[in-house]
């Protein structure tokens, strides 16, 4: 069935879904090892002593990941991008910041692109509007990043504005390959853990660009997002069109701090969750407060540029957005819990990261701040925008302990994470939606291919590497 590994994909019967859920599952076991014990020598390769650097880690035989190392004023920050030099690369990236606030209190916070979603902006306030608890939703697609056909990074330099440093680096994957995954009510997840594949689609680039700086007594990261625009091919399902939808990026924001913290939005004094908020809202700002001082600040009040010829200024809308707002079982398909709890790997590397205990929670399904970035006016053309994030620090207070070294194939491990659920998502739709379909859902059902650089084809690739190591498998 897996021929040369190309792994085409149709409506999987259930012999077939077992050996994938198999196969995944046994990921789920080998990565944390791999990643742990194998890749940890080379985890030197990234010179944390130095101010900054960029490269490459290798991750597997066939998979590296390009990082960026800051180190500037006693705040760390690394950035993650996933390829690969023989196969067509995985798009993920991810970015985290620690440092010490005013207060004493050390914080690290991250954020990763969890969802690319398509929705009908019916009321016309933005933002998309979902309640899952009462059934209502505006969402129709998630878009599944499968593999890039390119991968193009720009090194991390270092230059000097009005006497400021300014730190800039970012990567481009182009050529992306993606399925359109439709809403289906009735099924758990849907379309983020489940739902019919609706389209193929092709996605002209995804740039990840960053800006970092330190000023005083804050740090700057301006972070820039350029999603090239995006065509459907076919097999296509009748009547599926991006004319009109809007565009939504979903992110999880993960935080610790040695003194606990919480979210505010807007000014307000009034702690907000996203676990337990039972309403979304519309913000301008969000703000990471530990106790005595504001540790990070989420700014939320600017424009994107609508890609059209000539290009068009708009205003982007922010939400905060509340856990009943994604569907039961999203993100925890059979098989993704286990590849995306990496929250033990992350908390045992945060004594050397950042001075944290390795008991800190940095699990997802926790995370106290959940936001969407909206974009109401899109219908599949490019759009390029610059979220800005802000840190509160005083510099060298603290002094970490290299007793330990850092091995970043621990964050690595959290990038792969978020990217390989895609994967998982997009073969779960195929088996749960498989006895439901009608007969007019079976003449005109989008076959999924995994092509060579997709998730699967990873997972798959990975286990047949394991499965070469033969005796000398970690334990």
């Amino acid at each position: 069935m897996w021929r040369k590994l190309g792994l085409r994909v149709r409506f999987l019967s259930k012999s077939a879904v077992t050996v994938i859920i198999v196969v995944i599952t046994l990921s789920a076991v080998v990565l944390p090892a791999l990643v742990h014990a194998r890749l940890l020598a080379q985890s030197a390769s990234i010179d944390i002593s130095t101010e900054y650097s960029s490269g490459d880690v290798q991750v597997l035989p066939t998979s590296l990941a390009w990082f960026t190392w800051v180190n500037a004023n006693g705040t760390h920050t690394i950035f993650l991008a996933l390829h690969s030099t023989q196969y067509p690369s995985p798009v993920s990236a991810f970015v985290g910041e620690s440092y010490n606030t005013s207060s004493g209190s050390r914080v690290f916070v991250a954020n990763a692109i969890m969802a690319i979603e398509v929705y009908n902006d019916t009321d016309g306030n933005g933002i998309l509007d979902a309640n899952y608890a009462t059934g209502q939703t505006e969402l129709l697609y998630t878009i599944v990043m499968n593999a890039s056909q390119t991968f193009q990074p720009t090194t991390v330099t270092k230059t000097s504005v009005d006497g400021v440093s300014h730190y800039r680096w970012g990567v481009t994957y182009g050529s992306i390959q993606a399925i359109l995954v439709k809403y289906s009510a009735g099924i758990v997840g849907s379309p983020y853990g489940g739902g019919l594949p609706a389209s193929y689609a092709n996605i002209d680039h995804f740039t990840f660009s960053y800006d970092y700086s330190v000023v005083r007594n804050a740090t700057f990261l301006k972070t820039s997002y350029e999603i090239g625009n995006v065509t459907l091919v076919s097999p296509t399902s009748p009547g599926v069109t991006l004319k009109g939808l809007s565009l939504s990026l979903l992110h999880f924001t993960f935080a610790v701090s040695s003194g606990g913290y919480a979210v505010r939005l807007n000014g307000s004094s009034t702690d907000f969750d996203s676990q337990t908020s039972q309403t979304s809202s519309g913000i301008n700002v969000a703000q990471v407060i530990v106790p005595g001082s504001l540790a990070y600040e989420f700014r939320f009040s600017d424009n994107y540029t609508l890609l059209t010829n000539p290009p068009v200024s708009l205003r982007a809308v922010y939400e905060a957005a509340a856990a009943n707002s994604l569907p039961s079982g999203a993100f925890q398909g059979q098989g993704a819990l286990d590849l995306i709890r990496v929250q033990d790997y992350v908390r045992a590397a945060l004594p050397s990261i950042a001075g944290l205990p390795s008991s800190s929670d940095l699990n997802y399904t926790t995370s106290k701040l959940i936001y969407r970035i909206s974009y109401p006016t899109w219908g599949g053309i490019g759009i390029k925008h610059d979220p800005t994030y802000v840190g509160y620090y005083v510099p060298n207070i603290l002094t970490i302990s290299t007793s330990v070294p850092w091995d970043p194939m621990i964050i690595v491990y959290l990038a792969v994470a978020v990217a390989v659920v895609a994967a998982i998502i997009a073969f779960l739709a195929i088996d749960r939606t498989r006895k439901t379909r009608t007969v007019q859902q079976k003449s005109h059902g989008v076959k999924l291919v995994a092509q060579s650089g997709s998730w699967v084809y990873w997972v798959a690739r990975i286990e047949r590497w394991f499965i070469d190591q033969g005796s000398s498998r970690p334990i």
